[in-house]
């Protein structure tokens, strides 16, 4: 219990005004609202958060942005647990390829990160990654969207980790989703809601309720294991992540009473539109 306490900066957050206290938390809960409903949260509305409004640089950005979304991402993860919405098959066959590739590229940016000749190409290469990601995650689900209406309206069915089987899927494909999945996490703490949805929807043919749950996951371990990267190189902002962190324990349960009665079809366009709302805060804190 005392090491618990002493990684807690509490002369830090007791520092703080009521106000600067009262506005992060705020920020937490949405952004937990957010991840408990769409599975977009962490990354994708917090780097642009800590970046314009924290004024924190893009790799300390990422790096907090990842402490807070693994944390985050363990009510969620068990919240989505309980109520069936993961494929573990699907999950398991991503991660292979994540796991590793998250460890390595991680790894190799911190230590191009505490280069002074380096920094600054890699804080601009992060932008480019984070804006890119999320243009190309929009436009595949948009792409998705578009198709599923020119389909005739048929019965649909629940979703199981059976309807689509494995060996129907190009295993080597799945596999180098998980490797550049595990790049882009790593690189830009981006990826449950906008990168990780688009892979279990679009290549995996995972409906939205168990693409939410199973991206869930997946980010669950893949931010675990960036934090500890860059948190052991000192790219992590404590006080902040503890402040959202308490707040998005607010915002989850919330969102885990009405993702029970919300349809398909309308968490379809809520992770639209936050994802949209995603790329437009990250272009407008980049040309900042």
């Amino acid at each position: 219990m005392e090491a618990l306490f002493y990684w807690i900066p509490l002369e830090s957050i007791l520092a703080l005004s009521i106000t600067e206290l009262g506005f992060t938390l705020l920020i937490g809960c949405l952004i937990g609202l957010a991840l408990g409903m769409t599975g977009v949260g962490g990354g994708v509305l917090m780097i642009p958060i800590l970046r314009g409004i924290f004024g924190m640089n893009p790799v300390l950005a990422v790096g907090t942005a990842s402490l807070c979304a693994f944390l985050m991402k363990i009510n969620a993860a068990a919240l989505h647990i309980r109520m069936g919405n993961i494929s573990w098959r699907k999950s398991g066959l991503m991660l292979t390829g994540a796991i590793p590739a998250t460890f390595l590229t991680t790894q190799y940016i911190v230590r191009l990160s505490q280069n002074p000749d380096t920094a600054s190409f890699i804080n601009s290469t992060v932008d480019f990654m984070v804006i890119m990601t999320i243009v190309l995650s929009l436009a595949s689900m948009v792409y998705k969207d578009f198709k599923s209406r020119k389909k005739p309206i048929t019965e649909v069915k629940e979703t199981t980790d059976e309807i689509i089987p494995i060996g129907n899927i190009a295993a080597w494909r799945t596999l180098l989703a998980g490797i550049g999945s595990g790049v882009v996490i790593g690189a830009t703490g981006v990826g449950g809601g906008v990168l990780l949805l688009p892979i279990l929807t679009v290549l995996l043919q995972v409906n939205i309720k168990q693409a939410v749950g199973s991206s869930i996951v997946i980010a669950l371990m893949l931010s675990g294991l960036s934090a500890m990267s860059y948190a052991g190189g000192g790219q992590a902002d404590m006080t902040t992540a503890i402040i959202l962190i308490i707040g998005s324990m607010i915002g989850v349960p919330i969102a885990g009473r009405l993702v029970r009665s919300v349809s398909d079809s309308v968490l379809h366009r809520a992770t639209l539109g936050l994802i949209t709302i995603s790329a437009l805060m990250m272009l407008s804190s980049s040309l900042a």
